[in-house]
């Protein structure tokens, strides 16, 4: 999507200009690297480990986007790799990691010897917990970021074996029906995005497959006793009555009476 061609065509196609949202590839493009990254300013804190950060480099808008704790989780990361890469040269001498792909970016070769790459490792650690965007639109620095992150979801989402939009396997032989399909599974991926952004608000933390499961067991059952007929729910378990109160849905009654059985009536016995 960060290809020339790409942006070429949203901004010079014959119904452009097109509002878009990329994010940029920090390693492999060097006006990123080396330019905004470098660029001096202060972080804006726009959510819960969320800083932003607006660069404009002549006609072009770049909004660096930085996570606090993911920050520290990558510094961890790569501390992990230099501690095992300096032991392994150590121990086993300069062939043990010479063509290890996780060594690679942190190494110098030079006359047989192997060495860490002191310079690549504080270029490497200017990126902990960073993302950088451009974007063409006129949208707040804040918002930006957190249109990203939603459209970050959605490509996560097609990415995933198993997932809320599960568009495939389509049996529909028109189009106006396959259409159907696929708009009906994207509003389930819209109440999705919506009820993990109230989760999050919350600060709730759940896996969505743990949260499915436990929304799953919610069932409602038809009791018909003494002549009426009762609805009886079942337990709320795990994370269900936080999706309840992330919503604002108050669950049901685990018995509500529904009346006296009237005749003609399908119902359960238990």
């Amino acid at each position: 999507m960060i290809s020339q061609d790409t942006i070429q065509l949203l901004t010079e196609h014959e119904q452009a200009p097109f509002d878009y949202v990329l994010g940029c590839r920090m390693r492999r493009q060097k006006k990123v690297n080396e330019e905004v990254l470098a660029r001096a300013g202060r972080y804006q804190q726009v959510a819960a480990n969320l800083e932003v950060k607006e660069v404009r480099l002549g006609a072009k808008r770049y909004v660096i986007c930085r996570n606090p704790q993911e920050a520290l989780k990558d510094a961890a990361a790569r501390e992990a790799i230099l501690d095992k890469l300096r032991q392994t040269v150590e121990k086993q001498g300069p062939k043990a990691v010479i063509g290890n792909r996780g060594y690679a970016r942190f190494l110098k070769v030079a006359k047989g010897s192997v060495t860490v790459d002191e310079e690549a490792v504080k270029r490497d650690a200017r990126l902990d917990g960073k993302f950088v965007l451009t974007t063409n639109t006129d949208l707040p620095t804040a918002e930006v970021a957190q249109t990203y992150k939603s459209l970050w979801r959605v490509e996560r989402t097609f990415r995933e074996q198993k997932s809320t939009l599960e568009v495939r396997p389509i049996y529909h032989q028109r189009d106006d029906t396959s259409i159907g399909h696929i708009a009906a599974s994207f509003l389930a991926l819209r109440l999705e995005v919506d009820l993990q952004q109230r989760l999050d608000d919350r600060e709730v933390k759940v896996f969505w497959p743990d949260l499915m499961r436990d929304l799953g067991q919610v069932q409602s059952v038809l009791v018909e006793l003494d002549g009426y007929r009762y609805q009886l729910r079942t337990d709320l378990v795990g994370s269900a009555h936080h999706a309840f109160a992330a919503t604002g849905v108050r669950p049901p009654s685990p018995v509500t009476l529904l009346g006296p059985i009237s005749l003609g009536l399908n119902s359960v016995n238990l």
